[in-house]
């Protein structure tokens, strides 16, 4: 492959990366800082791009060179933030989130594959108690914000802002046709999370104890309510206009990390979760590829419980019930 052949496969790659009502040359001309004249004759081939000019332009849009120019190594390259106690700040985390579900909504006939090693943050926005615990328990015990080292979790709500980003993840989450593969680990991370606080004597009372796990019931409810029905809705609102296409599957012996994989039909992306609250995403297809295909082994050999499956679906959610019911019963 000589070089204008390489240029112009650079070009065509980062074209196909950004949305179709976005003009290719402009976006070139304002991230290199250049005119749309140079930046047609970069695009065109007639003008050499400069190294530092490709650095730009593959940070911005995540592209392995290597891969594109069908370089053989084993190199993947993935992109994302990590949380840091020093500069974490939480909105920005729930920004993140807003942002990916966005541009995954943006997709021609998207679809997102969640495998679930613990339960996904856009469920338990829905129920105000249960978030508000989780994202202490994320401050407080994942990330260790020192404010809150002495401080009991007792059901004080988040700010504004905060709560803002939580109704965004529920409006772009039920947008999103979504298969998802849940084993009882899925909610027993949690029912963990919420006993080590009780043990450890860090909610303020029985009462928020109570409503916690009694919101945690609320959401089994909820999601045996969608995989009975195939689709997605918001809390509460089953007769509302319905959201997008709901698979459920389980399997209590394949579940790995959480796992994202989003397809397109032109794209493909993979995140993978790392260190609690860390994620990280690449749209390497030859990774994406394994990635998918190793998904759709795990559904193989997992039990669908959306549509149909009604005697599996029923086992499943009162065997989860039966867990949280067990520790209701030890509180005084």
């Amino acid at each position: 492959m000589d070089a204008n052949q390489a240029q112009t496969l650079f070009f065509n790659h980062i074209k196909s990366k950004i949305p179709s009502h976005v003009a290719l040359v402009e976006e070139v001309a304002d991230l290199l800082n250049i005119s749309n004249d140079s930046a047609y004759r970069r695009i065109r081939g007639e003008k050499p791009i400069g190294l530092d000019e490709m650095q730009v332009l593959c940070n911005k849009y995540n592209v392995s060179l290597d891969k594109l120019l069908q370089l053989q190594t084993n190199t993947v390259i993935f992109s994302g933030n990590k949380v840091d106690t020093a500069s974490f700040v939480f909105t920005d985390y729930l920004a993140d989130i807003v942002n990916n579900l966005v541009s995954f909504n943006a997709l021609s006939n998207p679809r997102m594959y969640y495998v679930t090693k613990d339960i996904p943050i856009f469920h338990f926005m829905q129920f105000p108690e249960l978030r508000e615990f989780k994202f202490f328990f994320w401050k407080r015990t994942l990330i260790g914000h020192p404010e809150l080292a002495r401080r009991q979790f007792n059901g004080e709500k988040d700010s504004d802002e905060a709560l803002e980003y939580a109704r965004k993840i529920i409006e772009q989450y039920v947008r999103l046709p979504s298969v998802e593969l849940w084993g009882e680990e899925t909610v027993n991370v949690t029912i963990r999370q919420i006993e080590f606080y009780r043990q450890s004597n860090l909610f303020a009372d029985n009462a928020i104890l109570m409503k916690v796990y009694s919101q945690l019931e609320d959401l089994l409810n909820h999601l045996e309510q969608q995989a009975e029905i195939g689709k997605k809705f918001v809390y509460g609102q089953p007769d509302a206009a319905i959201g997008a296409p709901y698979e459920m599957y389980v399997n209590e012996c394949l579940i790995g990390d959480n796992a994202i994989f989003v397809q397109g039909d032109n794209r493909q992306i993979a995140v993978l979760n790392h260190n609690g609250l860390n994620f990280i995403s690449t749209q390497d297809k030859s990774f994406c590829d394994y990635t998918f295909k190793h998904m759709q082994n795990v559904i193989r050999k997992s039990t669908a419980i959306s549509l149909v499956g009604e005697k599996d679906r029923s086992v499943f959610f009162n065997t989860l019930r039966a867990k949280i019911y067990n520790r209701i019963k030890n509180i005084r």
